[in-house]
């Protein structure tokens, strides 16, 4: 297996990989991991070298992605979509994703990753937002699953106040997809 930069060649294969990863009966056709990845690529959130794809082969099998975000005053990164392809997940390859993304983000100084998921990304050094009185919307389901890894551990306890992702996370009354 070999991880590297998604570059546009690899669409087909990514969103064949994510569609794997999330697609059940009665997906939306239109909103799905799948064409949010495209979606992605045509954001202001979007930045090329934080966006990674696991090959097997030539076959794309794993994607994973970082966008630009915000909480309160400080800006930093949102992770995912993340997926893996259904017959190569429990692999390692989702975490060799996610540790290739972490990674990407210190190495170009981004102070902290969020994101909304659940208890996986404690094995990578994540923690609840709500302790530190981070949130990303009105539904308490949602902010019980927000993480967040602060890279930049100056900043622990000085970031508060509610997620928000790039543009291509909200609709377009602005609510959260």
């Amino acid at each position: 297996m070999e991880i590297k930069t998604f570059e546009l060649s690899y669409l087909h294969g990514a969103k064949e990989a994510l569609k794997s990863a999330f697609y059940y009966e009665n997906s939306n056709d239109f909103f799905n991991e799948w064409e949010f990845a495209e979606t992605l690529l045509k954001s202001n959130g979007y930045l090329q070298e934080l966006c990674v794809i696991a090959l097997d082969e030539e076959k794309v099998v794993g994607y994973n992605v970082l966008t630009k975000a915000k909480i309160g005053d400080f800006p930093g990164l949102a992770l995912g979509p993340l997926g893996v392809r259904k017959e190569y997940q429990n692999t390692g390859i989702g975490s060799a994703l996610v540790k290739e993304c972490i990674k990407r983000a210190e190495k170009s100084g981004f102070p902290w990753i969020a994101l909304l998921g659940g208890n996986y990304y404690f094995r990578f050094g994540f923690e609840n937002g709500k302790p530190y009185g981070i949130t990303v919307s009105e539904n308490e389901f949602d902010n019980e699953h927000l993480k967040i890894l602060f890279l930049d551990k100056s900043i622990k306890g000085k970031v508060s106040g509610k997620l928000v992702y790039c543009a291509a996370f909200y609709d377009t009354d602005g609510n959260l997809l």
